[in-house]
């Protein structure tokens, strides 16, 4: 059979996408991959897991002469993130696989071994026909990728690692106990709700700008199976049928809140683009306080003995006064997911974050999120940073009487803060400096996990060194 070649590029992202998708951790053993003739052109992957998980990736061009079996470690011998071909050709009578291609003008091979089972596993699997692809609207693939970030595989009494898809309601809902997503104003051309184990797989690098469509396969007495088109690519997953799943709509703050806030779209692009450069983003709950007073919506944090930081809306609509703690990541994802109108209950009691209606060309989100326990950041001596023009330090004297936000900042000179007993600069350069020394010690880090490892590797090479001088010695012992 003459070889097929492939792309080194097409080898590499399809086993990024398999172990997302199969949820395939760093030494485990992936299945093999068939590669065959696809019957509108081309060449098509597929690998399925042994859950039923599978993954099929449509090559354009020509069709191969034949059919091959490719063992998944072959993946990560001969893909590569770059440019090339591999051609691949079977040897041993179908019992191994030989992959020939160039690294650097340098000629390379390898040979792999098959299992018989694995090779007539992977040889024998039909994936799921799909006899209508359904278009569930716009803003769906984004937020079903949402919804999969705010899941918990390890949840023992509600399947948590799963979102439901709701046809009824045409809602997507996600919760991993801590905070909830609802996504609505889609259609999925099926009846009844289904629980998918949630595509992680849509995140990954090739797959992460296409558009998704859906189809949901009934099994009878067994369980459905839904499928994910993305462009050339198809995920599927069997339904988490008989497991159990939440009841969102229950825990779901009603009426309007103790305060609220309707965020503006500059004011929600501040909030975003700044929240991960607060103090505290290293501590283990990443805690900041939001707050409502005074005609203004807080985001305030700091690091321990430090001076506070708060960022404050500039136009926004603001009602009512309320203060809580909470993670900065839940914040972060309901600024991502488009929410702009907030609901604030106090210590203890979550927060609301909705989107704009379903009817006005996007989908309909709403995000809650607990709490955290712990005293608020305090306002005294926060330096405040504003979103309308060029950000000042502003000196808060009190809760009570806090410094005002001026709708345009004068030419004025800054008034000076007192940061851990110095000067304080520009806050916008203290933030872009500690967003710097951040990416410095994560680099640090990184580089001190590899000196680790080859330090490892140096000692594994000394012991069997020593071992084997050992050896030579006992034996020149033997034979004297």
């Amino acid at each position: 059979m003459p070889p097929i070649t492939l792309p080194r590029r097409t080898l590499h992202a399809f086993r990024t996408v398999a172990k997302k998708h199969l949820g395939l951790k760093a030494r485990d053993d992936g299945p093999c991959v068939r590669v065959d003739a696809a019957d509108e052109g081309g060449t098509r992957l597929t690998a399925v897991g042994a859950d039923g998980r599978g993954i099929s990736l449509l090559v354009p061009g020509d069709r191969p002469p034949a059919g091959l079996v490719l063992p998944f470690d072959l993946l990560a011998q001969a893909g590569a993130a770059k440019n090339g071909d591999v051609q691949l050709s079977e040897a041993d009578r179908g019992n191994a696989v030989v992959a020939n291609w160039e690294e650097r003008g340098v000629p390379r091979s390898t040979r792999v071994a098959l299992e018989k089972k694995d090779r007539d596993r992977a040889a024998n699997f039909e994936p799921p026909a799909v006899p209508e692809w359904t278009d569930p609207g716009d803003g769906f693939g984004d937020a079903l990728r949402a919804a999969c970030e705010v899941t918990d595989a390890d949840s023992g009494r509600y399947a948590l690692g799963c979102v439901r898809l709701d046809p009824s309601a045409g809602r997507i809902e996600a919760t991993d106990s801590h905070h909830l997503l609802i996504a609505r104003g889609f259609r999925f051309g099926f009846d009844q709700p289904v629980l998918l184990p949630a595509p992680h797989a849509l995140s990954a690098a090739p797959l992460r700008k296409q558009d998704v469509r859906v189809a949901f396969l009934p099994g009878g007495r067994q369980a459905g199976v839904l499928a994910l088109r993305c462009g050339d690519w198809t995920v599927w997953s069997p339904e988490a049928r008989d497991a159990r799943f939440a009841d969102l709509d229950r825990v779901v703050p009603g009426g309007e809140g103790k305060a609220a806030v309707g965020l503006t779209e500059a004011d929600a692009a501040f909030l975003a683009d700044r929240l991960d450069r607060l103090p505290g983003a290293g501590a283990e709950r990443r805690p900041v306080t939001l707050e409502i007073r005074d005609g203004v919506f807080l985001v305030r944090a700091a690091e321990e003995d430090g001076a506070p930081v708060e960022l404050a809306t500039a136009s926004s609509q603001v009602r009512g006064a309320a203060v809580c703690v909470a993670d900065r990541r839940f914040v972060a994802r309901a600024l991502t997911a488009g929410c702009t109108q907030w609901a604030l209950n106090g210590p203890e009691e979550p927060v609301r974050c909705d989107g704009p209606d379903a009817d006005e060309g996007h989908p309909g989100v709403t995000v809650v999120f607990a709490t955290l326990a712990g005293d608020p950041v305090p306002a005294e001596g926060a330096v405040r940073l504003t979103a309308d023009g060029p950000s000042s330090p502003v000196a808060a004297a009190s809760t009570s009487s806090p410094a005002p936000v001026p709708a345009k900042r004068p030419a004025a000179p800054m008034p000076a803060n007192r940061l851990n007993g110095h000067a304080a600069a520009d806050p916008e350069a203290l933030l872009d400096r500690a967003t710097a020394l951040q990416a410095t010690l994560a680099d640090a880090a990184a580089e001190a996990k590899g000196l680790a490892a080859d330090l490892r590797k140096l000692k594994r090479r000394d012991r069997l060194v020593s071992s084997a001088l050992g050896s030579l010695k006992r034996l020149g012992s033997l034979t004297t």
